[in-house]
């Protein structure tokens, strides 16, 4: 019978190898340092620099992708407030209400939070009010630009539609009255006459 003891401390020695070159690797790889790179962190600044500017234009869809890439490098609760922020002032309020409520539940003791708390309370109202009736604008005059005015609808009878449905119309008149003749026409003439038999 075969034995396979001697392969016992070679198993051991191959276990304790593999510990011990996971424990190097982790020592080793980047991720495990708790410490952030520099380009790490000049990306982030720049993501943050970025959405400032185009918050400050007026550009608040841009604003809200650099806010969400500044998030993902570092998960702080105040891109949160600035991207509900920028989504308040586009008019998003259930995007906005959102975020909010993720800033005020990651930051529960922040500075700000009475004003949070009283934009939400404001979108809030916005949110259960019907919305206000579309208001009607006075075209724009540019001198110089001529613009065409709207073009007025047309009559039904200059509409194709219209026309292929006295079509069939006509069509279906024409058949009946063909087939009504046809059906009428007594017993054919013969040798014997016209007479009727029964």
């Amino acid at each position: 019978m075969l034995s396979f003891r001697f392969l016992r401390p070679l198993g051991a020695a191959a276990i304790a190898l593999l510990v011990l070159d996971a424990g190097s690797l982790r020592a080793a790889s980047p991720a495990a340092s708790p410490e952030p790179d520099a380009a790490a962190t000049a990306q982030l600044d720049e993501h943050v620099a970025q959405g400032h500017r185009l918050y400050q234009l007026g550009q608040y869809q841009g604003a809200i992708g650099e806010y969400r890439r500044a998030y993902e490098l570092k998960a702080e609760p105040r891109f949160l407030e600035q991207i509900a922020e920028a989504y308040r002032q586009l008019g998003g309020t259930e995007q906005a209400l959102f975020y909010y409520d993720r800033y005020l539940a990651a930051a529960p003791d922040a500075p700000d939070r009475t004003a949070v708390e009283v934009k939400v309370a404001e979108l809030e109202s916005l949110r259960a009010a019907p919305p206000p009736p579309p208001v009607a604008r006075a075209p724009v005059v540019v001198p110089g630009v001529v613009v065409a005015s709207p073009r007025p609808a047309r009559p039904v009878w200059r509409r194709w539609w219209f026309w292929t449905a006295v079509g069939v119309a006509v069509a279906t008149g024409v058949t009946a009255v063909v087939l009504a003749a046809r059906t009428q026409t007594s017993v054919p003439a013969s040798d014997l006459g016209n007479g009727k038999f029964y």
